[in-house]
């Protein structure tokens, strides 16, 4: 493959370290089951600061709404869920696999992200898609995320 048509892996290579991984897996998961049991986590402090979402609002009540299975609910929230869940889930096994078979999938995700751009991808769609949120569904998408 030609070198311009290279993409310089930056995201998966971070779960090499399997601390970061086990951290992120805990962060993540601790705001999900405290959503879940009705206790708010943190604000957002672009929204606190600023008074609009960041491009995450809204994403940990809809990867909770998708796990319950109101996908629906969950697109409404916000589109990245899915996306997020399989993030949350590519995360959890670098976190907790047997040494052998989490470097085999290190090193698979990371050659994909090198051959695609995925995380290059997903950035620049998340950033479009919180653009035309805020631009075309301003007012809505505030109320949505504030509650």
């Amino acid at each position: 493959m030609p070198a311009w048509k290279s993409f310089v892996p930056t995201v998966f290579p971070m779960l090499r370290d399997r601390k970061l991984a086990l951290i992120l897996l805990g962060v993540i998961t601790l705001l999900i089951v405290l959503l879940a049991l009705g206790i708010p986590g943190w604000p957002c402090p672009v929204l606190q600061s600023l008074g609009i979402p960041c491009p995450g609002c809204g994403l940990t009540r809809a990867t909770l709404l998708l796990l319950r299975g109101d996908v629906r609910a969950s697109l409404t929230y916000h589109a990245f869920a899915p996306v997020f869940l399989l993030g949350f889930s590519i995360i959890g096994a670098s976190a907790l696999l047997p040494e052998r078979p989490r470097q085999s999938l290190i090193e698979r995700l990371i050659t994909l992200e090198q051959r695609t751009g995925i995380a290059f991808i997903l950035l620049t769609a998340l950033i479009f898609y919180w653009l035309a949120r805020l631009l075309f569904l301003n007012s809505s998408f505030v109320q949505l995320i504030r509650g």
